[in-house]
């Protein structure tokens, strides 16, 4: 009988942890696709850093990284990479 008591207790206490585990993990995802930028917010973190007009966004074949062309008032067209995870202007 002390047996299955403790047992069982070891099992819950199994399914108790697992279900944390799980838990704590889709966490740690969802705190790095909320870390991901869009391409909209890609192009408005070149535009406000170099000015102009953007002409085109492209997503990296990757996924790691986009290219953000923008032409610059003074006709001058530039092109930036910006990495996805970050919002680091490369």
């Amino acid at each position: 009988m002390m047996l299955r008591v403790l047992l069982l207790t070891l099992f819950i206490n199994v399914i108790a942890l697992s279900t944390f585990v799980q838990a704590a993990d889709t966490q740690a995802n969802t705190q790095k696709k909320k870390q991901a930028i869009s391409s909209q917010q890609a192009a408005k973190l070149v535009k406000k850093r170099y000015g102009g007009t953007v002409l085109n966004v492209k997503k990296q074949k990757n996924n790691s990284a986009y290219k953000v062309k923008i032409v610059k008032p003074n006709g001058q067209v530039v092109s930036k990479k910006v990495n996805a995870k970050t919002g680091k202007i490369e």
